[in-house]
Protein backbone atom coordinates (compact mmCIF):
# COMPACT_ATOMS: atom_id res chain seq x y z
CA UNK A 1 0.00 0.00 0.00
CA UNK A 2 1.16 3.48 -1.13
CA UNK A 3 0.73 6.16 1.26
CA UNK A 4 2.81 8.31 -1.11
CA UNK A 5 0.39 8.72 -3.45
CA UNK A 6 -1.05 12.11 -5.47
CA UNK A 7 -4.15 12.18 -3.15
CA UNK A 8 -1.90 12.18 -0.08
CA UNK A 9 0.68 14.54 -0.97
CA UNK A 10 -2.35 16.73 -1.84
CA UNK A 11 -4.16 16.24 1.35
CA UNK A 12 -1.20 17.10 3.46
CA UNK A 13 0.41 20.03 1.96
CA UNK A 14 -3.50 21.42 1.69
CA UNK A 15 -3.34 20.86 5.63
CA UNK A 16 -0.01 22.28 5.67
CA UNK A 17 -1.23 25.45 3.78
CA UNK A 18 -4.51 25.57 6.33
CA UNK A 19 -1.59 25.88 9.08
CA UNK A 20 0.55 28.72 7.67
CA UNK A 21 -2.61 30.56 6.41
CA UNK A 22 -4.12 30.42 10.08
CA UNK A 23 -0.58 31.80 11.11
CA UNK A 24 -0.91 34.79 8.65
CA UNK A 25 -4.42 35.81 9.86
CA UNK A 26 -2.85 35.67 13.11
CA UNK A 27 0.02 38.08 12.31
CA UNK A 28 -1.29 40.05 9.54
CA UNK A 29 -5.03 40.54 10.13
CA UNK A 30 -6.01 40.48 13.79
CA UNK A 31 -3.34 43.34 13.91
CA UNK A 32 -6.09 45.49 11.74
CA UNK A 33 -8.97 44.60 13.94
CA UNK A 34 -9.14 47.10 17.13
CA UNK A 35 -11.01 44.71 19.46
CA UNK A 36 -8.51 41.76 18.61
CA UNK A 37 -4.92 43.23 18.72
CA UNK A 38 -4.49 43.57 21.94
CA UNK A 39 -6.07 40.30 23.00
CA UNK A 40 -3.88 36.99 21.76
CA UNK A 41 -6.70 34.85 22.70
CA UNK A 42 -9.21 36.28 20.63
CA UNK A 43 -6.31 36.72 17.52
CA UNK A 44 -5.67 33.19 17.40
CA UNK A 45 -9.43 32.17 16.98
CA UNK A 46 -9.42 33.96 13.58
CA UNK A 47 -7.90 31.21 11.70
CA UNK A 48 -10.98 29.41 13.33
CA UNK A 49 -13.83 31.73 11.48
CA UNK A 50 -11.05 31.35 8.55
CA UNK A 51 -11.18 28.28 8.46
CA UNK A 52 -15.43 28.12 8.48
CA UNK A 53 -15.27 30.56 6.36
CA UNK A 54 -13.61 28.29 3.97
CA UNK A 55 -15.29 25.81 4.19
CA UNK A 56 -18.51 27.39 3.50
CA UNK A 57 -16.57 28.40 0.06
CA UNK A 58 -15.31 25.60 -1.02
CA UNK A 59 -18.25 23.68 -0.55
CA UNK A 60 -16.85 20.25 0.21
CA UNK A 61 -13.74 20.77 -2.24
CA UNK A 62 -11.12 18.28 -0.75
CA UNK A 63 -8.41 21.63 -1.21
CA UNK A 64 -10.34 23.47 0.73
CA UNK A 65 -11.34 21.26 3.36
CA UNK A 66 -7.56 20.38 4.09
CA UNK A 67 -7.11 24.32 4.31
CA UNK A 68 -9.95 24.72 7.14
CA UNK A 69 -8.56 21.47 8.57
CA UNK A 70 -4.94 23.20 8.80
CA UNK A 71 -6.45 26.49 10.38
CA UNK A 72 -8.67 24.37 12.55
CA UNK A 73 -5.41 22.54 14.22
CA UNK A 74 -3.19 25.82 14.15
CA UNK A 75 -5.51 27.17 16.14
CA UNK A 76 -6.01 24.41 18.63
CA UNK A 77 -2.31 23.87 19.11
CA UNK A 78 -2.18 27.32 20.27
CA UNK A 79 -5.26 26.94 22.60
CA UNK A 80 -3.53 23.72 24.25
CA UNK A 81 0.17 25.14 24.11
CA UNK A 82 -1.55 27.96 26.14
CA UNK A 83 -3.41 25.44 28.75
CA UNK A 84 -0.22 23.74 29.21
CA UNK A 85 1.17 26.43 30.29
CA UNK A 86 -1.16 27.84 32.84
CA UNK A 87 -0.89 24.64 34.37
CA UNK A 88 2.90 24.32 34.55
CA UNK A 89 3.57 21.82 31.84
CA UNK A 90 6.00 24.12 29.40
CA UNK A 91 6.98 21.46 26.08
CA UNK A 92 8.96 24.22 24.61
CA UNK A 93 12.45 23.07 22.64
CA UNK A 94 12.23 18.92 23.50
CA UNK A 95 14.24 17.91 20.28
CA UNK A 96 17.22 20.59 19.78
CA UNK A 97 18.18 20.94 23.31
CA UNK A 98 22.57 20.80 24.06
CA UNK A 99 21.76 17.06 25.11
CA UNK A 100 25.11 15.12 24.31
CA UNK A 101 26.78 18.09 22.81
CA UNK A 102 30.01 19.00 24.30
CA UNK A 103 31.35 18.95 27.11
CA UNK A 104 29.41 19.81 30.66
CA UNK A 105 30.48 19.64 34.36
CA UNK A 106 27.90 17.32 34.32
CA UNK A 107 28.58 14.64 31.69
CA UNK A 108 27.00 11.21 32.32
CA UNK A 109 28.94 9.41 29.35
CA UNK A 110 32.12 11.25 29.97
CA UNK A 111 32.96 10.29 33.13
CA UNK A 112 37.04 12.00 33.32
CA UNK A 113 35.06 15.44 31.35
CA UNK A 114 34.98 17.07 35.29
CA UNK A 115 38.27 18.84 34.59
CA UNK A 116 38.00 19.17 31.14
CA UNK A 117 36.38 22.78 30.41
CA UNK A 118 32.46 23.71 29.80
CA UNK A 119 31.86 23.85 25.93
CA UNK A 120 27.99 24.28 26.22
CA UNK A 121 28.13 27.43 23.84
CA UNK A 122 25.25 27.84 21.03
CA UNK A 123 28.50 29.14 19.07
CA UNK A 124 30.67 26.63 19.82
CA UNK A 125 31.67 23.91 16.99
CA UNK A 126 31.14 20.74 18.41
CA UNK A 127 32.90 19.21 15.65
CA UNK A 128 36.34 20.23 15.87
CA UNK A 129 38.39 18.53 17.46
CA UNK A 130 39.02 19.91 21.12
CA UNK A 131 35.54 19.33 21.69
CA UNK A 132 35.59 15.79 23.01
CA UNK A 133 32.14 14.93 20.88
CA UNK A 134 34.50 12.54 18.66
CA UNK A 135 37.07 11.02 21.09
CA UNK A 136 35.32 7.36 21.94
Amino acid sequence: MNFLNKDTLIDAAALGGGVIAGRAVVKKVAPMIPVVKDNELLANALPIVGGIVTLMVGKGNRIATGLANGMFAGSAAFYVDTLLQKAGIEIGNVMMGNVMMGQTDESVLMGAAQDMPNYSSDSYDFTSADSGELNY
